[in-house]
Order: C-alpha cells, then sequence, then structure tokens
C-alpha cells in the first residue's frame, strides 16, 4: 500500500486507488498496514448507540503523523468504487457524524482512539447510510535500494478505511443466489456465489459451507468471514475455497449466518445434492 509521492494530485488519485483496495479486501481494515493498524472492521451507530471507537496503533519504528477524515464509497459487485455525486448525496453518513481527533501523532508502539458520534441534534433520515472512516499518514522519507545497490529516497503515505453505518428505522434482509461450485488454478473446489440485500439495511456476517456424505456426519467445508450485503449494490459476490478436488455423493448446504449485530441471525440456506462421480 505504499505511494511513491510525485505531486499532489496524482499522490491523491495513487492514495483513492490504494484505499478501494484496501476497502475491497486486498488489504482489510484491523490487518497491519505497513506503519498503521486500524480496528474495528466497521461501526454502526443509531439512536441506541450514537458513539463509536476506532483505535490506530502504531507497529513502525518511526513516529507517524496521521490525519482523520470522510470517504464515500459505493458498493460493488466485489468491492467498492468512488461514489458519483448524486449517490454520495442518498448514501453519504458523514454530514451528520463528528469525528474526533482530526489529527494525531503516534510514536513508534503508540495507539490513538478515533472517536466517531452522531452530531447533537442531527436528524438522519429513515433506512440507512454510509461513509468510510479515512486514515492518512503523511508522506515520510523512506529508503528504496535499486539492482544497482544505490540508494533512492522516496516519499511514501498510506492511506485506509472502514465503514461507518449510520441507522434510522428499518431491518435487514438477505438472499442467497447464483450458487456454482467452480475450480481454482490449482484445480480445487471452490463455491461462488452471490448476496442479494432485500431490507433497509445491509446484512452483515459470514458464508458458512458444509458438507454431509451420503453415509457420514456432517463437515465443514469453509467459511468466509465479514461478508456484507450493501444496499447501494444489487449483489455482493463471494467466494470460499474449500481445499477438495472432489465431492462424493451427499448433501451441499451453503448458509449465509449473520456477525456483529446479527449474530445468531440466519439470513438464508440453500441446500444441494451432490451426484457421486460418472465412472469412466
Amino acid at each position: 500500500m505504499a505511494i511513491a509521492k510525485t505531486s499532489d494530485r496524482r499522490r491523491r488519485r495513487a492514495g483513492l486507488a490504494a484505499i478501494l483496495a484496501a476497502a475491497a479486501g486486498v488489504v482489510a481494515p484491523g490487518a497491519a498496514m505497513a506503519d498503521m493498524d486500524l480496528a474495528p472492521l466497521r461501526q454502526v451507530l443509531d439512536s441506541d448507540h450514537p458513539r463509536a471507537e476506532f483505535a490506530v496503533s502504531n507497529p513502525s519504528d518511526r513516529i507517524v503523523e496521521g490525519r482523520v477524515s470522510w470517504i464515500d464509497l459505493a458498493a460493488a459487485e466485489t468491492g467498492y468504487e468512488s461514489a458519483d455525486p448524486a449517490l454520495r448525496a442518498e448514501l453519504s453518513a458523514a454530514p451528520y457524524l463528528v469525528v474526533s481527533p482530526a489529527h494525531f501523532r503516534l510514536k513508534p508502539g503508540g495507539r490513538q482512539t478515533i472517536t466517531v458520534e452522531i452530531k447533537k441534534g442531527a436528524k438522519p433520515p429513515k433506512g440507512e447510510r454510509r461513509s468510510h472512516l479515512l486514515i492518512e499518514t503523511e508522506a515520510s522519507r523512506t529508503a528504496l535500494r535499486k539492482a544497482s545497490n544505490t540508494g533512492l529516497q522516496v516519499d511514501v503515505g498510506l492511506g485506509m478505511s472502514a465503514p461507518v453505518i449510520l441507522r434510522n428505522g428499518g431491518k435487514a434482509d438477505a438472499k442467497i443466489t447464483d450458487v456454482k461450485l467452480l475450480r481454482d488454478d490449482e484445480g480445487l473446489l471452490m463455491l461462488e456465489t452471490t448476496i442479494e440485500p432485500k431490507g433497509d439495511w445491509s446484512s452483515y456476517g459470514r458464508m458458512v459451507v458444509t458438507y454431509k456424505p451420503k453415509d457420514g456426519e456432517k463437515q465443514l467445508l469453509g467459511i468466509r468471514d465479514n461478508v456484507a450485503g450493501f444496499t447501494d449494490a444489487e449483489q455482493r459476490k463471494v467466494t470460499v475455497p474449500f481445499g477438495f478436488v472432489s465431492l462424493g455423493a451427499g448433501e451441499l448446504t451453503v448458509r449465509y449466518e449473520g456477525a456483529a449485530e446479527y449474530e445468531g441471525v440466519v439470513f438464508d440456506s440453500r441446500a444441494f445434492d451432490i451426484k457421486p462421480p460418472e465412472d469412466n
């Protein structure tokens, strides 16, 4: 996620690409990302829970200067993309929220709490809105080494984000659709499916795939965590690798289970018969 600084415009463009990649799950918020860690993965605010906290930590051996702001990202089938002005007007939670501090400075091993709150007197529209808390570090001088062993100095900046969801009335619902068994590049089985949000709120949870052989006990094939079905996208594509070359006769079950505020909820479940392999 390191970005070479050439000009402010080019650095911001590269920074947005890096943030989109992180939000799409290439580098998940909450995981170490060079000179910053950000946790948790997401936060949800409503009238009963008007305040939430994120933790930013510095695992590096240098001092980090950071700034905090908002960015609005549109949900896409496999991640996020930059939201256009019309969608931002319908989607953005930022106008109803206040965040502090706006800037921070962390020594090596340091930690900073970022607080997000609903503004006093704010009256969010019914339904759900979402903005991404954006954490960016100031560019710092970093040494690179070329093949000729000649030192090279570049300015490097980092950025990552996590969604903050604002809710006011409504409920979540989602369906599993378009289930396929595929093979990865190594020939191992994987499941590909899509989540279709059907409620006023986004869904959030895990995709769990189990298999029961015809004459055997049920076994877990795979789990995909951090699966969100956002209402501004018609569907969200999800893949779950199995690590198996083949499956015998039995029943395969796909469940979209809730997590966090939806823990204990099953949004949808689908079962499929697996036929025995044909003899050659």
